[in-house]
């Protein structure tokens, strides 16, 4: 039956199988047509993977491999190494007709914007342009951000005006657009994150700029970004090869107009808030005098944020700290209680309500006769405190997991004025060095300190400063302070003054750094900070405690004691090395 029907329609299936074929060569044609219009470097790519398709063994893989991407809205510059090296990218309309120049160059035949300024300029005209737009103020859960818009040719540019003091040290954040970690909180990368860090603390201080540029997956384009993310996946690559793979650079990013940015918005000079010395390099290359940087370092939450961390460390010289040890990997030295107690502090600050403040945890060592540290008579006949080794090494390195563990590490300023600490991170796979806090009421500490000038391997968070908020505006004394310390790259929050003492209001200050999105708080001293928490025991400032007997006997020093009766609870104590340790709760 099946043979005489084939009989009787046999004219309408040779018919059939003709258009077919027509069909098929219509569409060969027009891919031929589209690939001649590609970049040599994504075309060679894609012939290659459809050539593998023929090996049996890769025809899976070959078939989804994703195809390359027109380059996007970000890729308006010369493409510089690897095979793109010969083709210059200009801004290619996602959507748009697409024509090929003699120049090798890959324009769009329609524009994103109707306004003719967002059309390339015409020929002979500057190839590198930016022009402001407007201005307003949009009301945001970051309370009012001042809002300048640019157009460029590169596409539209948004400066955050926080505000830029006297123009000199402003810090900036130059920051690229991440639709997948910003919108969608990705995992992938720290981009979102480092957003939300650096306008937090430019609001808290009313102080800064953000520049958010139009350069998704650094110049790349979003739709190449997920191609990349899929070459990762699949195939096991790190962030820079997987650009690779497609046939594009590694960085393609384009910081060239920035400078007349600044010049517009008021910006003498910079602290760039960065980790990147790509972007020190460019800004300088484009004008920008950039006096400094302010880290921004975000403690990676996931497996894959800490392999992207990595990658950008080993591979394109970022300043960040060295991968953690892996979960349930112990230093030898830290093996037993002491891990346990560090396990069991991670995970009380990972299910920490945000809203309840930040988790602190008071830490210091101190001498079996009550003393935090040495002191000595000055010639005035003053008692001048002095600082001394209590820890043993295996204490140390507790310490120094500690403070990996938390956000953010606070000290009062006669500790600072003492000892003039780092207070980072100095045991290899701790974490990252935390954000230093000085608690300084009067702004008693000086611009040289170690704190603010000194670079940390791995770079951290900009340190802050928790004074009293002035009446009257303050004098031109404390002003001028205030503005060494800014300048020295010090953020300055301003907290209501305690009755009676004309000091930080500790409650106002947790307050504070709350709202800067810390989480976790690591106190390590002196004596009148410590005092002063365990006094506050109705107030809950401090939720652990960690002390550190070590096997020593000072005879005279700087005493914690207070007279204060704090309740512990749960608490227990064990050796470490030659010291005790004790912890509770509070």
């Amino acid at each position: 039956s099946h043979l005489a029907f084939a009989r009787r329609h046999w004219s309408l299936i040779q018919f059939s199988v003709i258009q077919s074929c027509a069909r098929a060569l219509a569409g060969l044609s027009r891919l031929n047509s589209t690939m001649r219009s590609l970049p040599t470097a994504a075309t060679s790519a894609w012939q290659q993977a459809v050539a593998s398709s023929r090996q049996p063994t890769l025809r899976a893989q070959a078939r989804l491999l994703p195809r390359p991407l027109v380059p996007g809205p970000a890729q308006q510059r010369r493409c510089q190494g690897d095979d793109a090296s010969s083709h210059a990218i200009l801004h290619a309309n996602v959507g748009g007709k697409v024509r090929q120049h003699s120049t090798g160059m890959l324009v769009s035949g329609t524009s994103r914007h109707a306004s003719p300024i967002c059309e390339l300029p015409p020929k002979g005209s500057e190839a590198n342009w930016v022009r402001r737009v407007a201005s307003t103020t949009i009301p945001t859960s970051f309370g009012p951000l001042p809002m300048v818009a640019f157009q460029s040719h590169m596409g539209d540019i948004l400066a955050v005006v926080n505000g830029i003091g006297d123009g000199h040290s402003v810090p900036v954040r130059v920051h690229d657009a991440c639709l997948t970690g910003e919108v969608f909180g990705s995992l992938k990368c720290d981009c979102g994150q480092q957003l939300q860090m650096a306008l937090t603390m430019q609001v808290k201080t009313k102080l800064g700029v953000v520049i958010y540029m139009p350069q998704e997956g650094r110049g790349i384009g979003l739709a190449n970004k997920i191609a990349a993310y899929y070459m990762q996946e699949e195939h096991g690559m790190d962030t820079v090869d997987a650009n690779l793979a497609l046939g594009l650079p590694a960085e393609m990013r384009d910081y060239s107009v920035l400078g007349r940015v600044m010049e517009e918005l008021g910006v003498g000079s910079v602290l760039l808030m960065t980790n990147n010395p790509f972007k020190v390099k460019e800004l300088r290359a484009a004008g920008v005098l950039v006096a400094g940087t302010l880290p921004l370092v975000v403690a990676p939450v996931a497996a894959s944020t800490q392999k992207y961390l990595e990658t950008k460390r080993k591979r394109m010289q970022h300043d960040l700290p060295p991968a953690s040890l892996a979960p349930g990997a112990c230093p030898a030295a830290l093996e037993g209680p002491a891990w346990d107690l560090l396990c069991s502090l991670r995970s009380e600050i990972e299910a920490h309500s945000r809203s309840a403040g930040p988790f602190t945890v008071l830490s210091f060592a101190t001498s079996l006769d009550g003393f935090i540290a040495d002191s000595r008579t000055t010639p005035g006949g003053e008692q001048e405190q002095c600082p001394v080794a209590l820890s043993g090494e295996e204490s140390m390195t507790l310490t120094h997991h500690l403070r990996g563990a938390v956000d953010a590490i606070l000290v009062g300023v006669g500790t600072v004025l003492a000892d003039d600490p780092l207070l980072s991170v100095r045991r290899e796979g701790a974490g990252p060095s935390p954000q230093p806090i000085v608690l300084d009421s009067h702004l008693r500490l000086p611009p040289e300190a170690r704190l603010l000038r000194a670079a940390v391997p791995g770079g951290r968070a900009p340190t802050v400063v928790l004074c009293v908020r002035p009446e009257d505006g303050g004098d031109a004394e404390r002003e001028a302070r205030a503005a060494a310390l800014r300048s020295a790259g010090a953020v300055l929050v301003e907290c209501s003054a305690e009755e009676g003492t004309g000091r930080v209001c500790f409650e106002d200050a947790w307050r504070q750094l709350e709202q800067l999105g810390m989480r976790s708080l690591m106190v390590e001293g002196g004596a009148e900070v410590i005092a002063a928490l365990l006094r506050k025991r109705d107030t809950k400032l401090v939720d652990r405690l960690v002390v550190t007997q070590a096997s020593a006997i000072l005879g005279r020093g700087v005493s914690w004691a207070s007279q204060s009766r704090p309740s512990l609870l749960e608490a227990h104590g064990f050796a470490l090395g030659r010291d005790m340790i004790l912890a509770a709760k509070f």
